[in-house]
């Protein structure tokens, strides 16, 4: 059946009670308004109309896919004027680039020549004062050997009674030290798995269905079309299904709408609330 026929047969308010479709969709399909529609949606809401009739919109689909492809034959042109502006860029950066290095070569020449004069003056000093303190040392060698004998005695008792205070507070540190350090790696690894359970949630779909998904903390949303297992990092999100033949694992908690209708989903703070028609997050 093609899609004219099928629109002269069924009212829009007959297809929307049966499909849950809006009406306003339902009219811009009608009316061949694809534009107004985006393919994920659209393709989904065929899909949709295909089960419940039990009708073939290939054609339909086909007549979708063409006026998209037009539309992509006119991105590509604007796509090719692209990498000219994009090689101008480049080459004004090639050339920011030539004269940074040059400004810093200029620049490490001169600190080069700065140190050099800075060293020839340190070595002239340096030679008065060596001859000033060997003439000091060989004073002080006479009045050190006195002192030194002294000193040894005194040193020798008090070296065994400092190694032996040394050892004992050496081993209490390190017996300290790996108790305080298996404990907090213990504690920190079981709050990082509750957190990165908590901060995230997986849909499991029981067969095809379409939803929206929609973080509301940064206020990005997608939409899919499919049958297979999804994870989304985050906290809190807003999430319409086609059908709530589905299974939402958010941290400890399962959600199984587990009906035919659209479903609603407010995940918020931890907790889960289903939302009617016209409620808003």
């Amino acid at each position: 059946m093609s899609a004219n026929k099928f629109f002269e047969q069924f009212s829009i308010d007959e297809i929307s009670k049966r499909t849950k479709i809006s009406p306003i969709s339902l009219r811009f399909i009608k009316n061949k308004e694809y534009e107004k529609i985006p393919k994920v949606k659209f393709l989904g809401f065929i899909k949709i109309i295909e089960r419940e009739f039990n009708v073939d919109l290939s054609d339909i689909i086909e007549e979708y896919n063409q006026i998209n492809h037009t539309e992509i034959k006119e991105e590509t042109i604007i796509q090719e004027k692209e990498p000219s502006i994009k090689k101008e860029k480049n080459y004004i950066i090639f050339i920011l680039g030539i004269i940074l290095l040059i400004s810093s070569a200029i620049l490490l020449y001169k600190n080069y020549t700065n140190e050099n004069e800075n060293n020839t003056t340190n070595n002239k000093l340096t030679t008065t004062n060596i001859t000033e303190i060997n003439n000091s040392l060989e004073s002080n060698k006479t009045q050190n050997k006195l002192t030194l004998k002294n000193n040894v005695t005194e040193n020798n008792l008090t070296d065994k009674n400092l190694s032996q205070e040394t050892n004992k507070t050496q081993s209490i540190i390190a017996n300290t030290l790996e108790t305080n350090i298996t404990n907090p790696t213990k504690e920190i690894n079981l709050t990082q798995e509750k957190k990165a359970i908590l901060n995230q949630i997986t849909i499991i779909p029981q067969k095809l269905v379409w939803y929206r998904i929609k973080n509301l903390d940064t206020n990005k949303t997608s939409e899919y079309l499919t049958s297979k297992t999804k994870t989304f990092k985050g906290k809190n999100f807003f999430i319409k299904f086609g059908h709530g033949e589905v299974t939402i694992k958010y941290g400890n908690q399962t959600i199984t709408p587990n009906t035919k209708k659209i479903v609603r989903i407010l995940i918020k703070n931890g907790k889960y609330q289903f939302l009617k028609k016209g409620q808003t997050p």
